[in-house]
């Protein structure tokens, strides 16, 4: 199970600890709900990857979680 943790200032947008299934969440670095979503949604993706068992590199993972998060521009 996953836990998510909000702060309010930090240096990222978010980070996933998939030595201990933690996502944090860095509000100040926000402009919109929007963007704040997308991270949430990012960081979970990170995780969804990690519990699937699937073994990606660092770089491999950034790039499905971007063609996931813009699949509908892609598909229109």
């Amino acid at each position: 199970m996953v836990t998510s943790d909000f702060r309010i200032w930090g240096t990222d947008s978010g980070n996933y600890f998939a030595n201990s299934d933690r996502i944090i969440i860095f509000c100040n670095t926000h402009e919109t709900l929007d963007d704040l979503l997308s991270t949430i949604n990012h960081e979970y993706i990170h995780f969804c990857i990690n519990a699937s068992g699937e073994t990606m590199d660092d770089d491999q993972e950034e790039r499905i979680i971007y063609i996931m998060s813009w699949a509908e521009e892609y598909l229109n």
